[in-house]
């Protein structure tokens, strides 16, 4: 009997930790899968690594600037059968050996629809990087807008209901916040560990938020008006002071600001950016 589960694999320049990501799948409890990659133009060794561990029919070769998230996961998803889907980026390497096994179990006993691991930070990951983590990944997450897709499982035929969307980028939180419209059961296993962070440069977190932004605004209709905006960003910068000081972590402070800063001027940005589009 085929497996009915498949991993799904995303990378591009992942080494080196793309080789524990690979051991840790290599000792997991449950063996009982099939493994696809879709790697968009390594030249660090990862492809090589992944030759080793996936069927030649199993990886998919695109170039760099093929890559847009939804398209690339709808197509690797549909030349599939399996009833359950898992995602694991290739540089979110799995910190038990049955981070699986309790990945998707509750998918098997149905008491969910998705779900999600737990991420923990890198240990060279910035103070702020780090807190973000600790408290992004908190019990009760179903009852809150939040999903990652560097880590998940979810049912077939809640994809085939909701695929991801066609352009853009944010992916898994479009697709997180479309699924909820028609009450998708998603939850954070806590149990299922996996180590994963970067430690973006500040031109390159603006981006990416920035992007972030213009896709809620498209495919979810957000807005960003300037005052909630700034008033979202003075919370949180009172918030990450409080922490850090609570810690003694006081050199942290200027950067946590300007990381802090640099989030929210990018979103604001990037929902400016979609509304503008939308209504041209």
């Amino acid at each position: 009997m085929p497996p009915s589960t498949t991993i799904i694999m995303r990378s591009k320049n992942e080494m080196p930790y793309l080789r524990a990501t690979l051991d840790m799948l290599n000792r997991q409890t449950f063996q009982d899968y099939e493994f696809f990659v879709i790697d968009s133009g390594s030249t660090d060794g990862s492809l090589e690594a992944l030759r080793k561990q996936c069927d030649a029919s199993h990886l998919t070769q695109i170039d760099p600037s093929d890559y847009i998230p939804g398209p690339v996961l709808n197509t690797a998803i549909s030349r599939t059968d399996h009833a359950l889907i898992v995602l694991l980026n290739a540089d979110a390497i799995p910190r038990s050996k049955d981070w699986l096994e309790k990945l998707i179990q509750p998918l098997l006993d149905d008491t969910a629809d998705a779900t999600f691991s737990r991420q923990v930070a890198r240990p060279d990951a910035e103070f702020i990087v780090a807190y973000d983590y600790q408290r992004a990944y908190t019990s009760n997450q179903t009852t809150t807008p939040f999903f990652s897709a560097a880590a998940c499982a979810f049912k077939r035929a809640l994809w085939e209901r909701q695929s991801f969307q066609k352009e853009g980028y944010a992916e898994d939180a479009v697709w997180a916040a479309r699924c909820r419209r028609f009450n998708t059961r998603f939850l954070l296993v806590e149990e299922s560990e996996v180590e994963h962070s970067h430690n973006y440069p500040l031109k390159e977190l603006f981006y990416k938020k920035y992007r972030h932004g213009n896709s809620f605004t498209k495919f979810l209709g957000e807005t960003s008006p300037f005052g909630r905006r700034i008033y979202r960003c003075g919370r949180e910068l009172v918030r990450d002071l409080f922490f850090a000081s609570h810690h003694w972590a006081f050199r942290t402070i200027p950067y946590n600001m300007v990381y802090r800063v640099t989030i929210h001027a990018g979103l604001h940005m990037g929902l400016r950016g979609g509304r503008s589009r939308r209504r041209a």
